[in-house]
């Protein structure tokens, strides 16, 4: 395989990550939703209260789509070390949504999941957090200052809609019961703000070209700058498997 071949396949896998993400995480409360009206489930008060409604008629989709999201984050490599392991928290807050049961349905037997709260708000958490102190790592190599500002300004209204969509579904499952039945709504609004941001990253990489750049050696870390283009000429050090490939990390 020639390198412009390899680089192609590295560049496709990461495309494709993304894409998968954004693409899955959409989908998913849709599924929920109208997959469950096909098997005469009203809407529940939460996507996890799919997991056991009418048997658990919906569960292979949420456990399934929630485990592939978390294995796609997991695998994911961020152009720098906290990123990658916000990244990697995230994803496995998003299996342990899948992995422990809500016990929110309508015929549960025993008190709500606290532990199954903890994790999902954790994964919204990890994700804000990715987009408010990592999303910037590379926006210095966007081309001129106002668009520079605007990748800003989606990256931190992602962030903060992260945060309160949880925190939302909290009120409104503790203290606004009154609208329980909108839970549902919040947690998808939540979702698809987690669509938006790897829909946003690939918006920003493709005009930046970040990640041809880093694989074929010509972007470094420095630390308060971010990602800033190498000097000329300069050696693509090795990387750890927290640093983006073909990143050096001086």
């Amino acid at each position: 395989m020639t390198s412009d071949k390899l680089q192609k396949n590295i560049l496709s896998t990461y495309f494709t990550l993304r894409m998968g993400i954004a693409v899955l995480s959409v989908a998913l409360p849709l599924i929920l939703y109208f997959g469950g009206k096909l098997g005469s489930i009203d809407l529940l008060n939460s996507m996890s209260a799919y997991y056991g409604d009418h048997g658990g008629l919906m569960r292979n989709w949420l456990v399934g789509i929630l485990w592939v999201v978390g294995s796609f984050l997991y695998l994911y490599k961020g152009f720098s070390t906290l990123e990658n392991i916000l990244l990697n928290l995230a994803g496995g807050f998003a299996v342990g949504v899948a992995m422990v049961p809500c016990n929110c349905w309508s015929d549960a037997v025993g008190a709500n999941s606290k532990l199954h709260a903890f994790v999902a708000v954790s994964f919204f958490l990890s994700m804000a957090a990715v987009c408010l102190l990592c999303a910037g790592d590379t926006i210095s190599l966007l081309p001129d200052q106002k668009t520079r500002d605007a990748f800003k300004r989606r990256y931190r209204v992602i962030g903060i809609l992260l945060v309160a969509s949880p925190a939302t579904a909290v009120l409104v499952s503790y203290v606004l019961r009154q609208f329980d039945n909108y839970k549902f709504f919040v947690e998808a609004f939540g979702v698809w703000m987690f669509a938006a941001y790897w829909l946003v990253k690939s918006r920003e990489f493709s005009i930046t070209s970040a990640e041809k750049r880093a694989v074929r050696g010509q972007l470094e870390n420095r630390r308060g700058r971010g990602v800033v283009p190498a000097p000329s000429g300069g050696a693509v050090s090795p990387v750890s498997r927290g640093d983006a490939v073909g990143v050096p990390i001086r």
